[in-house]
């Protein structure tokens, strides 16, 4: 069994979105597509605070932990990431939107996995 590192499970997690944003009825698909995203951010979330699946449902850990970040372009993805995780509303913008955010905040953490 081959083990993948959480940024790796991402982009296949945004893969998996992206596949399903493409289809003709895509507006069928924004429901699964969030789904994907979200699991996506969790991952990286994961993999930039080396916190556990549980904790980076912990809203209060995340924003303390967040807080640390001065200049780093992903400083202000935890009110996304918050505001992700409580929405039942996905319609394809939505979806859309939440895809490309969440695609530039998985390159974000692996380009500062690269640099350590």
């Amino acid at each position: 069994m081959i083990l993948l590192s959480k940024i790796e499970e991402a982009r296949k997690k945004i893969t998996f979105a992206e596949y399903l944003l493409s289809q003709d009825d895509s507006k069928e698909f924004a429901a699964g597509a969030m789904k994907h995203i979200i699991d996506a951010s969790k991952l990286a979330m994961e993999e930039l605070t080396k916190f556990d699946a549980k904790q980076v449902k912990n809203i209060p850990l995340i924003t303390q932990h967040f807080k640390k970040f001065k200049d780093e372009p992903y400083k202000e993805f935890h009110r996304f990431y918050i505001k992700i995780l409580d929405s039942e509303y996905n319609s394809l913008q939505v979806s859309t939107n939440a895809l490309k955010t969440v695609t530039d905040f998985v390159n974000q953490v692996e380009e500062n996995r690269q640099v350590k």
